[in-house]
C-alpha cells in the first residue's frame, strides 16, 4: 500500500484524508512545489483512512505517516468519526493529525481540539495558498527547511 514505510526508511510521509479530488491534487502539487523530501499520498474518506493506518500497522509499525491532513467532511467515515478513532487506538494515538477544512465553525474548532487534533486550517482559495500552507507544515511537523 502506498504511502507505508519500511522500517529504516529515512523518508518522511504525509497522509491526506479528503474527498475533494481537486482538493487532493492542489495539496499534491502544493507539496511538491515547496520541495519537501516526503511521500504524500491521499485516500477519499475515514474508512480508506483506517483501512490504510491498520495495513500500515500490520506491515511495519513503523511505517505509519508522519502526518495526517484529515478533512472534516467526507462520505461514509467523516473526519470527525476517523479523529476520535484514531485518538482512541493506542497504536495510533501518537499521529499527528491536523485538520484541513473548508468548516469554519466553533463547533468543529472545539470538537477537534478536545478530540485530539493538533491545529485547524481552512482551506486556502488559491494554489499560492496550498504552497504555504504546504511549506509550513513540511517545516513545523517534518523537521524541512523547505
Amino acid at each position: 500500500m502506498k504511502g507505508c514505510l519500511m522500517a529504516g526508511e529515512l523518508q518522511k510521509a504525509v497522509l491526506m484524508a479528503d474527498d475533494d479530488e481537486e482538493d487532493c491534487l492542489l495539496a499534491t502539487e502544493a507539496f511538491l512545489e515547496t520541495g519537501v523530501k516526503a511521500v504524500f499520498s491521499c485516500v477519499r474518506d475515514g474508512i480508506e483512512l483506517m483501512d490504510h493506518l491498520s495495513e500500515c500497522m500490520l506491515r511495519d509499525p513503523k511505517g505509519q505517516p508522519d502526518l495526517i491532513l484529515l478533512d472534516l467532511n467526507m462520505p461514509r467515515k467523516d473526519g470527525r468519526e476517523a479523529l476520535v478513532e484514531i485518538k482512541s487506538n493506542p497504536a495510533l494515538q501518537h499521529l499527528p493529525i491536523i485538520i484541513l477544512t473548508t468548516s469554519k465553525q466553533e463547533k468543529d474548532i472545539d470538537f477537534i481540539t478536545k478530540a485530539g487534533a493538533k491545529s485547524f486550517i481552512t482551506k486556502p482559495a488559491t494554489f499560492d495558498g496550498w504552497v504555504e500552507i504546504m511549506k509550513s507544515l513540511g517545516k513545523e511537523w517534518l523537521n524541512t527547511q523547505a
